[in-house]
């Protein structure tokens, strides 16, 4: 019997019914963004569809239409997780099938950190996308704990999956008034865009906020490794656009990174 991580948010965060979700994740994807195909990695929101799919749609969009392979580092919230994790798995089911994990490299990161497998909502959100996007792409999951190296991180995702698209996912500030979060979040953004891990480290000490603060660390020092020139706001968002009011408000972003 196959080893898979079954669905735990199938609906709540997203549809249950396999066509809703396709014709779903289908419309967040035909937002008119080009790709490119010297994108390194992208990060994405992960909150329900309904708040940050339309911004999610941005992110996958603009990576390059063949991708074989597909890192998703995303952040654990509730397991008590204090380094990072690979789930070493066959596969991860969702109502659209089941996404192919590629053992290869998650078999090689075994050997590195640990393999714990959990329901985490950052990460399964991410999978659907995948699945419609790069219909066969394998995926490498990796969660990250409490404090964990990203620096170290970063370096065995290059040594052991080079030309896989790094997917970094991360909502921004959380239930401040709108006016602040927009404050807050254009602050981590500017750090995203600096390309800087330092400079990003900074402004997260200084009050800008990222639930995925460490994925996306580990994609800036990603993008140092692998020399990346480009970096792009690609599209920003509230869960007060999607109708949950102003008083206390969660950010949502889609970035990406190029060589």
């Amino acid at each position: 019997m196959a080893d898979l991580l079954r669905s735990a948010f199938a609906g709540t965060f997203y549809p249950a019914e396999a066509d809703t979700l396709e014709d779903m994740v289908r419309g967040f994807l035909s937002c008119g963004v080009e790709p490119r195909e010297d994108t390194l990695g992208i990060v994405v929101p992960h909150a329900g569809y309904v708040y940050s799919g339309k911004t999610a749609g941005y992110g996958f969009a603009s990576a390059p239409d063949n991708v074989g392979t597909v890192v998703v580092c995303a952040p654990s919230h509730r397991f008590p997780l204090l380094s990072a994790t690979v789930f070493d798995i066959d596969g991860v089911e969702t109502p659209l099938g089941v996404a192919p994990v590629n053992r290869r490299i998650t078999g090689k990161l075994a050997e590195e950190i640990d393999s714990v497998v959990f329901n985490e909502h950052s990460f399964e959100v991410i999978v659907p996308f995948i699945q419609i996007r790069w219909p066969e792409a394998e995926i490498v999951p990796i969660i990250l704990g409490a404090s964990p190296d990203t620096g170290e991180i970063a370096e065995l995702v290059e040594r052991y999956a080079p030309d896989a698209l790094f997917v970094a996912s991360s909502d921004l500030s959380h239930f401040h008034p709108l006016s602040r979060a927009r404050e807050l979040d254009d602050s981590a953004i500017r750090g995203f865009l600096s390309l800087s891990p330092e400079e990003f480290s900074s402004r997260l000490h200084r009050g800008a906020e990222a639930c995925g603060r460490y994925p996306l660390l580990t994609l800036l020092h990603l993008a140092r490794s692998r020399a990346a020139t480009g970096a792009e706001k690609l599209h920003y968002s509230t869960s007060a656009d999607a109708g949950a009011g102003t008083h206390e408000v969660v950010g949502y972003f889609a970035g990406r990174v190029t060589l």
